[in-house]
């Protein structure tokens, strides 16, 4: 598959050099294109921001004169001021006001006053209706000016509030033309009358910077072109040694996919570092175990991903070609723990150099439980075969000392103390027996007689043999059936004698009162049903759970130690199993765990 890959990228790989030429033309033309519409742009753009500056400059103008006139001044000495003022920005070369006839009236350069401007924007006579502007070379050679040039209004008429402030009732300004009136100041000599006639105002602006801007602009868009062209004959060599390139590439990465599935779907947790401590590999099984989220874990530290154990696996010191091999209870203060069996094996290379650790986690709950179930049928089979040597060796001399008790109790009067010590005698005697013969029941491996039960009624008629006990303790009886099978195959008598004992147990624990809850329910695994018996007793020590289901071992004063013994021997014997789980102060559930 890889092979015929090869083939058909090959020619693409060597395809003509006409190609690249006409990639690289189109890419040169577009650079260009682009180039040539960006200058544009910014060459519009500062048009518009030097004729704004302009304007801006001449309303300042217009405006301070026409505040100076409203004070009662109309001589042009004040708006010479004003202009000589707006021109000390260094961006602005000029400020003049011509009027009609070209003279000039006003300007930054009061040397020019008086004299006669020619310029082609002020060759109309008449007024200039808007604003125009052009772009003249500077006489002296520093550049070029952008010159903006509008009709001058200082004072346009009209009669705002500013201006009756100014002027009371009864008080008029001094009129338009200049010529004095009454109350209107005189012009100073040298100062004639400023406002006759139409005027006209030019600036003169600066464009060195903007030109700069531009050359830069205009190197940069070089630059700019010669990097994308060299890129572009470098993505075309590149692409010449990726096509050999990414079939390897193709073949590492689906031997790496491979991996990352194998260890994923591994049961063995799996946890790789390098030789700075660092997880390189944490696959879900070791999650599970230890808890942590893989995606999280990944290229962190030891000492934040991980617990203190598994930390202490890389510590520093540590000898890089040691071999850790050890089992542990995990959690440790968890009151059921996982039983785990860790390894730590170095990696090194081919030359003996440490690469890191790779730690490798088994879950060996499962075999703990089948060796502790296999020590447990041990005793079983050891408790059987005391049992039947008891019975065969006690009962017949048991029954030789019944008889002689009896018959010694028969000479003797009935309300003599004689007669009660032989009665004394024949009890004692019964009750070894009856000892005996629960250790027969025990120890004999009886076949299962199987047969089709109804789940409901038969739960139901368990309870009814602890009704009347219930009832006297003040111990409510609930059940509920939580599957969909009606029917179940089982030994009835011995799954009726499991429930009795568990019943019994349960009420013994609450003397005090409580409630007694039966379950029926899918069990966790395929082909099973769970029957789970819950009361709200006094619970079991945690530190005893695992030994209740031995033989003789009892909790109660008066008890024998038989009874759940015998319902893990009744349940092992249909092929289930028996979990117990218990709280102290707050009850017990055991939970029989049947094959369908």
């Amino acid at each position: 598959m890889l092979g015929k890959k090869s083939v058909l990228r090959a020619p693409f790989a060597y395809a003509s050099p006409w190609i690249l030429a006409a990639a690289i033309g189109m890419l040169i033309a577009i650079v260009i294109v682009f180039a040539a519409n960006n200058l544009q742009r910014e060459k519009r753009i500062m048009t518009e921001s030097l004729i704004n500056k302009g304007e801006a400059i001449i309303r300042f103008v217009g405006a301070g004169s026409r505040v100076s006139m409203m004070m009662g001044s109309t001589s042009s000495e004040q708006v010479q001021h004003l202009i000589e003022q707006a021109s000390g920005e260094s961006s602005i070369l000029y400020i003049g006001v011509v009027d009609s006839e070209g003279r000039i009236v006003a300007h930054s350069d009061p040397a020019l006053i008086n004299s006669r401007l020619d310029h082609p924007l002020l060759g109309e006579t008449g007024p200039v209706p808007t604003l125009r502007h052009q772009v003249s070379t500077d006489p002296e050679g520093k550049g070029k000016i952008f010159e903006v040039i509008a009709p001058f209004k200082p004072f346009r008429g009209g009669r705002g509030h500013f201006f009756r402030k100014q002027f009371p009732q009864g008080q008029q300004p001094c009129p338009p033309d200049g010529t004095a009136g009454a109350g209107c100041p005189q012009p100073a000599p040298g100062n004639g009358p400023f406002l006759a006639g139409n005027l006209q105002i030019v600036v003169g602006l600066d464009m060195r910077e903007q030109e700069a801007i531009i050359r830069e602009d205009l190197h940069h868009m070089a630059y700019m072109s010669l990097a994308l062209l060299l890129v572009a004959i470098g993505g075309w060599v590149a692409l010449l040694t990726a096509q050999s390139y990414r079939s390897s590439q193709k073949t590492l990465m689906n031997m790496q996919a491979f991996t990352d599935l194998l260890i994923s779907r591994l049961p063995v947790g799996i946890i790789a570092t390098n030789t700075q401590g660092q997880i390189q590999t944490f696959n879900k099984a070791a999650a599970a175990l230890i808890g942590g989220r893989p995606e999280e874990a990944v290229g962190q530290p030891l000492a934040r991903a991980l617990p203190d154990f598994f930390q202490a696996l890389n510590k520093e010191g540590r000898d890089e070609r040691e071999l850790i091999d050890q089992e542990l209870a995990w959690p440790p203060e968890s009151p059921a723990p996982s039983h785990l069996h860790v390894s730590s094996v170095p990696i090194a290379d081919q030359q003996g150099a440490h690469l890191g650790r790779v730690t490798l986690i088994y879950d060996l709950s499962e075999i703990k439980r089948l060796e502790a179930q296999i020590r447990r049928h041990d005793r079983l089979v050891a408790l059987g075969k005391m049992a039947a040597g008891v019975a065969h060796e006690v009962r017949n001399p048991l029954s030789s000392i019944k008889g002689f008790a009896t018959l010694l109790g028969s000479r003797f009067a009935e309300a003599s103390e004689e007669k009660e010590a032989a009665k004394l005698m024949t009890q004692e005697v019964e009750r070894l027996n009856r000892s005996i013969t629960e250790l027969l029941t025990y120890a004999r491996p009886l076949p299962p007689h199987l047969e089709e039960v109804e789940l409901e009624p038969f739960i139901a008629d368990s309870l009814k043999l602890v009704q009347s006990d219930a009832r006297a303790l003040g111990v409510e009886l609930h059940y509920s059936i939580e599957v969909a099978r009606k029917t179940l195959t089982l030994d009835r008598d011995r799954l009726n004698q499991v429930l009795l004992n568990l019943y019994l147990n349960s009420l013994q624990a609450m003397e005090q009162g409580g409630s007694l809850r039966v379950v029926v329910t899918e069990g966790g695994q395929a082909g099973s049903v769970e029957i789970r018996v819950e009361d709200s007793g006094s619970g079991i020590a945690e530190e005893l759970i695992e030994r209740v289901l031995d033989p003789y071992f009892t909790t109660k004063p008066g008890g024998t130690g038989l009874g759940l013994a015998m319902v893990y021997k009744l349940v092992d014997e249909q092929g289930g199993s028996v979990r117990i789980s218990s709280r102290i102060s707050e009850g017990t559930c055991v939970t029989l765990v049947l094959p369908t």
